[in-house]
C-alpha cells in the first residue's frame, strides 16, 4: 500500500540551502521555502506567505546544495514531521518538510552582466578579434 501522508508544496526558496553531515556521516541540507496563499475574509482575498523550513537527506541533500539558490522556484514532495526540541520542555516541538522528491522548475534572476565587448557593447554583440587584435603591429 502506498503511504497516505504526502504534502506538495510549490514556493520560492528563501535563502541558499545549507548542508552538513549527521554524526552517522549521512549529508543533511535545509533551506526556506516561501509559499504564497490566498485567504478569503469575508467577500475580500487577502495574499499571505507560508514559510516552510525543508530538510533532504543523503544524496539528495547533496543535489539541493548543489543547485538550490535563493530565488529558484521549486515543487517539493515529502512528509511532515514532528518532534520535540528538547527533552525537559514538553510543549515545545518543530515541525519541517522531509523532502523525498525535488523539482526546480526556475532559476533566479541574477543581476545584469557587462557584455564582453566592454561599457558600450549592447546586449547580444560579440567582440570581434581578442586583445591581440587591438595591440599595434
Amino acid at each position: 500500500m502506498a503511504p497516505l501522508h504526502r504534502v506538495y508544496f510549490l514556493g520560492n526558496v528563501l535563502q541558499d540551502p545549507e548542508a552538513w553531515s549527521a554524526p552517522n556521516g549521512t549529508a543533511v541540507a535545509r533551506c526556506g521555502l516561501a509559499v504564497p496563499t490566498r485567504l478569503r475574509q469575508g467577500e475580500t482575498w487577502h495574499e499571505d506567505v507560508c514559510c516552510i523550513e525543508v530538510l533532504a537527506f543523503g544524496r539528495q541533500a547533496d543535489t539541493v546544495k548543489a543547485t538550490l539558490r535563493q530565488g529558484c522556484t521549486v515543487l517539493i514532495e515529502g512528509r511532515v514531521q514532528w518532534w520535540r526540541v528538547a527533552q525537559d520542555q514538553p510543549s515545545r516541538t518543530t515541525k519541517a518538510v522531509i523532502a523525498e522528491r525535488i523539482q526546480c522548475l526556475s532559476r533566479p534572476q541574477e543581476a545584469p552582466r557587462p557584455a564582453a565587448g566592454g561599457r558600450g557593447a549592447r546586449r547580444g554583440a560579440r567582440q570581434v578579434g581578442g586583445p591581440a587584435a587591438a595591440l599595434p603591429v
